[in-house]
């Protein structure tokens, strides 16, 4: 069992402590608005995720979960790091990396989504009657963008 599963069940997932078990932080920074946080090689050669305490919660908790799955999967790639913009690219950040193409921060953000929403936890609300996305997103402590991909539900028009 993973570190990641043993949380998995909870709603939401805590991805903070997840981080705190793995020896990754996260520490929470005043970052330029654009920045939502990024993972770097410290000193000791450990790593460590940085995100942009001025960002809304559920942004700063998918930052956690789209740093953690760099580290997971994309470790022989990250260098002294690699910093995300709001996009979640690397560029414009303190940590570009040429090393992390679109391909990476799209697997980063297909894992973050698993991570903070796994299936079997929404299916579970889904099943006791709770299927509103907003409902959900609440309930998951991500964005109601976020879960509406999650879902394969169509963004709702702006009124």
């Amino acid at each position: 069992m993973t570190v990641i599963d043993r949380y998995a069940a909870q709603t939401p997932v805590p991805i903070y402590d997840i981080l705190q078990d793995l020896g990754l932080g996260p520490e929470f920074r005043a970052l330029d608005s654009d920045i939502s946080g990024w993972i770097e090689r410290r000193d000791d050669d450990r790593y460590a995720i940085v995100i942009n305490a001025n960002h809304a919660e559920t942004r700063k908790r998918f930052t956690a979960a789209h740093e953690l799955a760099h580290f997971i999967f994309h470790r022989d790639l990250l260098g002294d790091g690699v910093g995300d913009n709001r996009a979640y690219r690397a560029v414009n950040t303190p940590f570009a990396n040429n090393q992390i193409l679109p391909v990476h921060e799209r697997q980063a953000n297909s894992v973050a989504a698993n991570i903070l929403m796994p299936k079997e936890a929404v299916y579970r609300l889904q099943a006791s009657g709770i299927t509103d996305p907003k409902e959900l997103a609440a309930r998951f402590r991500v964005s109601e963008e976020a879960m509406r991909i999650r879902l394969g539900v169509p963004r709702v028009a702006a009124e």
